[in-house]
């Protein structure tokens, strides 16, 4: 792991980044690689809020049915998020490798039914993103009881599914973007901001 300096002076940047875990480090690598100036804040070590106790599973898979999504808004909008969580899981997989040493693994996901009454809405999902060309599986009760030794009505087991040491890769990340001329600075809080038609003004503690 690395540390970073303290902010002790007056500076000037393309784009300020106040957070540095991984969504923050994943946003900073992305415009520096563009070629913008970038400048990362974080009132903490670097990477040691939630990013440290993150569980550290990457699924493509959100919160709501892609089934849901698709009745709340339209078919169109739920292929969108779930093939953008989809093209996620990969890009992250590609940057993992490219970083090296973040305990990166490519794995499979199972998610099954705790009971019959939600038989039907995996039946539904499960057909969704079958037409729709995700890489699933379906699994009878049998098959989950002879593959996984689980006892549960049904599954969909999905074949694009990782997991990754999110404060390894954000941490070396950011110390490949500080050689690479990006500035990082921890244990740095951001008291105020203010923005003009022309700037941001960042002011720290």
């Amino acid at each position: 792991m690395y540390a970073f300096p303290q902010l002790d002076a007056d500076l000037s940047c393309d784009v300020a980044v106040v957070g540095a875990g991984i969504t923050g480090t994943l946003i900073a690598d992305e415009l520096a690689g563009h070629g913008h100036d970038v400048v990362v804040l974080d009132q903490r070590d670097v990477c040691w809020g939630s990013t440290s106790a993150s569980t550290a599973l990457l699924q493509y898979e959100i919160d709501t049915h892609a089934t849901n999504l698709a009745r709340r808004y339209d078919q169109a909008s739920a292929l969108l998020a779930y093939q953008s969580c989809l093209r996620a899981v990969r890009e992250i997989g590609a940057l993992a490798e490219a970083t090296g040493d973040v305990d990166f693994a490519r794995c499979q996901s199972l998610y099954y039914t705790s009971n019959r009454a939600d038989h039907p809405r995996l039946v539904d999902e499960f057909s969704w993103r079958k037409q729709h060309g995700f890489p699933v599986r379906w699994l009878s009760r049998t098959a989950l009881k002879d593959e996984y030794g689980l006892t549960a009505p049904s599954a969909i087991l999905s074949s694009v599914a990782a997991r990754v040491d999110p404060y390894r890769l954000a941490s070396r990340l950011m110390h490949r973007m500080q050689r690479q001329g990006a500035r990082v600075f921890d244990r740095t809080e951001v008291t105020s901001i203010t923005a003009t038609a022309r700037s941001v003004q960042l002011t720290t503690d």
